[in-house]
């Protein structure tokens, strides 16, 4: 069964016809709970199964809890009177006012006290017990109740033994509710009280809405609910399990790998076990070259989706893809387990809405065989480091350049810091006859002793990434530290990054926030990159999409190349702001033209494929450029346009070139073309399903690593931000 175990229902206000059933039990029920030790580990009575089973009766979704399985398990007197006490109390409600079930939860033994009662409520808001219990008696509208149960074990294992904890947890939630009870946070009220019983340690929540009708929950509601309830207590778990089962995605992946250089082995012997997809690929093409419109799989008509559709199924048969998409639905239902028994069916691939996109990959292949096309591969990554260089943290050295060492020895050695920094960067020079990093770092020391915040700096990058040093944290903070102290920006932003990604140190992105902001206020460029990207991810700080573009574009505009291909990028795609092709290859070609390799094959990309800037020799320049910094995608569009020789004149030569130097750089993709066209077969059709297949593979895998993404403390610091910023406004004090 679900290791959470939650209840909802709601209250009118009014008494229920089942109270006189019980109304004597609840009165002696402290007196039964006591029972003696010896006792408890005798069979169950015969009043004990006839109430258990009236009570399975009259609430059925009883047979849910953590008691009932203990009680099946072992039908003693001590596992019955705890599923009997257990049963009555969490369907109190329907026994008694609401007034009265407030009093009750706060004040039944073993509820836990904070103060003179049991009850708490959101921070900053004071809870008089009386004044609850008289609004709540006053109060017409609906009141729903949770009830919220662990295992004792799962309650000391994960901190949440004490009420303090689920106090805490339930005030990290305050937004959660508010949002799937549809009531706006200011109407919000909500009361609960912690009891810590022997066996199962839980929560009783009460929620309302200061205005009559708000409140309203929804089946998906309580999913959600109890998803971030699961999320909240069993994070240990889940992220035990994410990296399980990260484990064995990795292998996956690898495998998926060997799959398709497999599949396309036999495609190229002849011995394919389905070849189907070469088929139906050019029946495809065939019916697109007839069809008017948009060649989209929303835009065709039935029979053409169906082609389609079939392609998808001979894809999600083939038993390496079919492992994946498992996998992926293992995922989800791993963490579904957490919280409930109900597990959705499972979809065939091809009806699967996340999956979509496979379908128009289908189209855009048989499109390829149709048109001749130039398939455009994506970069796996867009990462780019954003190190400042030498120049930009020294502008505001003095306008000395010493380069004969005995010179910068001999000003050194008088306690010139700013000769003392110079020199400690000649030793540093690998590449010139002085180096001795040994005797770099005293002078560094010396500069800086001497409050130069440069050379603070200095030291505090090369024992932070152990730069011709042994590395050295601790060191290494001390002296960015003592730089943010003297507000250099570029201190101020490699220690937010650090802490922003928690290399090396805890994570502390509150901290790394601020940083990152004091270097922005100082103009530094590395840092609107840095704080802008984080801001429009989301992923470590609260996503604010208009701010992270504005950063951005600040950054490009300063200069920085990373930051020009990543705006130019989103101009590109149009997801983030208006699509504008011409804004985007200003912005990227002024990238590439800083040896950016990502930026100059994205212009590639766009002055081949895009009419509107469209110039097949500047996209080969563009793409060269890439090619000669190692990027084999860019080696492979070479090797294509020279195979194909639709703008260029044909060059077989040139083409595999490029393509075997593609191959030997690890791509995949140019492999497998050498092996279709030295086979002498209809490698078009043979690589338009070879790309189906990888662009599947990679939708699965980027599925699953966007489950792995969702980091399970995010929620609750994003849900906590967006609290106390509605505290403020209404002028409550945070906490």
């Amino acid at each position: 069964m679900a290791k959470l175990v939650t209840k909802f229902k709601y209250l009118n206000g009014k008494s229920n016809g089942r109270a006189a059933r019980y109304a004597k039990y609840i009165g002696t029920r402290e007196g039964v709970e006591k029972i003696d030790e010896s006792h408890k580990f005798a069979p169950a009575t015969k009043r004990q199964e006839k109430l258990i089973a009236k009570i399975l009766k009259d609430f059925p979704d009883a047979e849910d809890m953590h008691e009932y399985t203990d009680y099946l398990n072992k039908r003693t007197v001590g596992n019955a009177s705890e599923f009997i006490s257990r049963a009555l109390e969490d369907n109190a409600e329907e026994m008694m006012e609401m007034k009265t079930y407030a009093d009750y939860i706060a004040t039944r033994p073993r509820a836990e006290r904070f103060g003179s009662h049991g009850l708490f409520t959101d921070d900053g808001v004071e809870v008089k017990l009386q004044e609850v219990s008289d609004n709540i008696r006053k109060y017409e509208g609906n009141v729903w109740t949770i009830v919220i149960s662990l295992r004792r074990e799962d309650a000391e294992r994960l901190g949440f033994a004490t009420g303090e904890r689920w106090r805490d947890m339930l005030r990290s939630q305050t937004a959660t509710l508010a949002e799937n009870f549809k009531i706006p946070l200011k109407d919000l009220h909500w009361y609960a009280a912690f009891h810590n019983e022997s066996y199962h340690p839980h929560v009783h929540l009460m929620v309302y809405s200061e205005k009559k009708h708000d409140a309203y929950l929804t089946r998906n509601g309580i999913m959600k609910m109890r998803s971030a309830f699961a999320k909240d207590i069993f994070g240990q778990d889940l992220m035990c399990s994410y990296k399980r089962q990260t484990e064995i995605r990795d292998n996956l992946r690898s495998e998926s790998k060997q799959v398709v250089a497999e599949i396309v082995s036999q495609i190229n012997a002849g011995i394919y076990n389905n070849p189907n997809i070469e088929e139906q690929l050019t029946e495809l093409a065939d019916r697109l070259s007839k069809t008017k419109g948009k060649k989209q799989y929303g835009y065709l008509k039935a029979d053409v989706k169906a082609i389609v559709n079939r392609i998808v199924m001979e894809l999600a048969a083939d038993e390496r893809i079919a492992k994946l998409y498992d996998l992926w639905y293992e995922q989800a239902e791993e963490i579904r387990r957490t919280y409930t028994n109900e597990m959705p069916k499972r979809i065939p691939l091809v009806d699967n809405k996340e999956f979509a996109p496979i379908k128009n990959a289908v189209i855009k292949e048989a499109m390829n065989l149709l048109k001749g096309r130039y398939e455009i591969e994506e970069l796996p990554s867009d990462e780019i480091e954003t190190e400042p260089t030498t120049t930009d943290y020294e502008s505001t050295d003095p306008p000395h350049e010493p380069s004969e060492y005995e010179r910068l020895l001999f000003k050194a050695q008088t306690g010139n810091k700013w000769s003392q920094y110079a020199l400690a960067k000649l030793l540093l020079d690998r590449g010139g006859e002085h180096f001795n990093s040994n005797e770099a770092v005293e002078w560094l020391i010396e500069s800086a002793q001497q409050n130069y915040t440069v050379a603070k700096y200095k030291l505090g990058k090369i024992f932070l990434k152990g730069e011709d040093v042994p590395k050295d944290v601790g060191y290494a903070l001390r002296w960015l530290e003592e730089a943010v102290e003297d507000e250099n920006s570029y201190a101020e932003y490699l220690l937010g990054k650090t802490y922003l990604k928690g290399e090396d140190v805890d994570q502390d992105l509150l901290y790394a926030e601020d940083l990152l902001r004091l270097s922005v206020k100082h103009g530094n460029k590395y840092a609107k990159y840095t704080l802008g990207k984080a801001l429009l991810d989301g992923e470590h700080i609260t996503q604010n999409i208009p701010e992270g573009l504005e950063l951005l574009k600040e950054s490009a505009g300063a200069g920085f190349g990373a930051a020009q291909y990543l705006y130019g990028k989103l101009l590109y795609k149009g997801e983030l702001l208006p699509k504008n092709i011409e804004r985007a290859i200003a912005y990227i070609e002024s990238a590439a033209n800083q040896n950016n390799s990502y930026a100059s094959y994205l212009a590639g990309k766009i002055r081949l494929t895009e009419d509107s800037v469209r110039d097949v020799r500047k996209a080969i320049r563009h793409f060269e450029t890439a090619a000669e910094s190692g990027n084999h995608y860019a080696e492979y569009q070479l090797g294509k346009i020279y195979l194909y020789g639709k703008d260029v004149p044909r060059d077989y030569d040139k083409a595999m070139e490029y393509l075997r130097a593609s191959a030997e750089h690890g791509n995949q993709y140019a492999e497998q073309l050498i092996h279709s066209i030295e086979s002498n077969r209809h490698w078009s059709a043979a690589m338009g399903s070879i790309r189906l297949l990888h662009h599947l593979s990679r939708l699965l895998q980027q599925q699953m690593e966007e489950r792995d993404k969702a980091k399970l403390g995010q929620i609750d610091r994003k849900l906590k931000r967006i609290i106390d910023e509605k505290k403020q406004a209404q002028g409550l004090r945070q906490g």
